[in-house]
């Protein structure tokens, strides 16, 4: 008997018929040697989702055969050896096609030393559940302020000084001039569609994990009030996908969009969603 890592060649071998998988090996009928330097050889042969195994050094008419050492072999089948690494490493060798010898891992259940195979499975237990822990978030008096106005029903811009660029929701210094920004003007609530983007990606609320339901529309909107690029962003009513027509700027020609209006919230928090989302203004 040859042992390496505490366990012997024979008893892999011996093993693999209670470790057989029928279903890994259905549509497959082949022939797999196994050389194993200094201690003889095996045949395994798959038919039709059964197998058969025998000890023999005539491993000639196999489709594929492994040459590799006692230690090799073992460390392969408990884990303790990559076998690509070991490939590579010239310490196995295949005739015929290597990849073939990658099916075998998808017919046998993983090997266990006769110790730990008594051993009981540890049962795993999960609780699916979403998390919501009560926070609150100081979004500081310009942030504070925007948020205010929602609950009031109320859109709010800040304008820059310099450029007079409105940006909603408002930001405490303008980006573009890099000046404090500190006039407020009250902005839509209706206004016309300039873009949407179809999104598949069930994104989840930050707070509870929620996921909302796909597609949906994110749409940029042109409150009253606003030029070129100053869009709100918001959410489409998701009936209204097909129907919402999309406003576009050609140079001179100005193609309108739909127009929208809000739809608001019936208990207001003083949060984004304290619009629900944009519908047509019909």
């Amino acid at each position: 008997m040859h042992s390496y890592f505490g366990i012997n060649v024979e008893d892999i071998f011996d093993s693999m018929p209670d470790r057989f998988r029928p279903e890994g090996a259905r549509g497959i009928t082949r022939s797999f040697g196994y050389d194993i330097s200094g201690i003889g050889g095996w045949r395994l042969s798959v038919k039709e989702g059964a197998m058969t195994l025998e000890k023999t050094d005539d491993l000639e008419s196999c489709d594929v055969v492994m040459e590799t050492d006692g230690e090799t072999f073992v460390g392969l089948n408990i884990g303790k050896i990559d076998g690509m690494t070991a490939f590579t490493a010239g310490k196995i060798k295949v005739r015929g096609d290597f990849n073939s010898f990658a099916v075998t891992s998808r017919m046998f259940q993983r090997y266990l030393p006769p110790g730990q195979a008594m051993q009981k499975e540890q049962e795993l237990i999960s609780l699916k559940k979403i998390i919501s822990v009560g926070q609150r978030f100081a979004t500081g008096p310009v942030m504070g302020k925007f948020l205010k106005g929602l609950k009031d029903k109320k859109i709010l811009a800040i304008r820059c000084p310099s450029c007079g660029r409105l940006q909603s929701p408002p930001r405490e210094a303008c980006a573009i001039c890099r000046v404090r920004n500190d006039e407020w003007v009250e902005i839509g609530p209706k206004g016309e569609m300039r873009m949407m983007e179809y999104c598949y990606y069930a994104s989840p609320d930050p707070l509870t994990g929620e996921t909302r339901e796909t597609p949906y529309g994110a749409i940029g909107i042109l409150l009253d009030g606003c030029k070129d690029e100053e869009v709100f962003w918001h959410l489409l009513r998701p009936d209204q996908l097909d129907r919402a027509k999309m406003g576009m700027v050609f140079g001179e020609k100005v193609v309108h969009g739909s127009r929208l209006r809000p739809v608001w919230a019936q208990n207001r928090t003083g949060g984004i969603f304290d619009i629900k989302y944009f519908e047509l203004d019909e």
